[in-house]
């Protein structure tokens, strides 16, 4: 299992419709194969800044969600007006209760 996160930050001017194509594309993101949780979060729309967090069976599945068109139209489309990230892949061994939790 592989995590996808870390925050993008985008022109400011573009965030509205950002987010617009987001919502367009996040149930289609959701059902693909292997997309066991997706999300891209404005958490700043002043600044741009946008929390990723992606959780992926493999690879594999990440490599194919990145050459699905939609995702590859919204990456030409947004990543001229990326400013920064800090976006990384982890790889995941397991997972376990909050602490405290049980």
């Amino acid at each position: 299992m592989i995590f996808v996160a870390g925050t993008m930050t985008m022109k400011p001017e573009i965030i509205s419709e950002f987010k617009t194509e987001v919502a367009a594309m996040v149930d289609k993101v959701r059902a693909e194969d292997g997309c066991l949780h997706y999300s891209l979060l404005v958490e700043d729309a002043d600044t741009g800044l946008v929390n990723v967090l992606e959780k992926w069976r493999d690879d594999d599945a990440l490599l194919v969600h990145f050459g699905q068109p939609w995702i590859m139209a919204f990456f030409e489309k947004f990543f001229p007006h990326m400013l920064d990230t800090t976006v990384k892949v982890f790889d995941i061994s397991g997972e376990r209760p909050l602490p405290g939790s049980e």
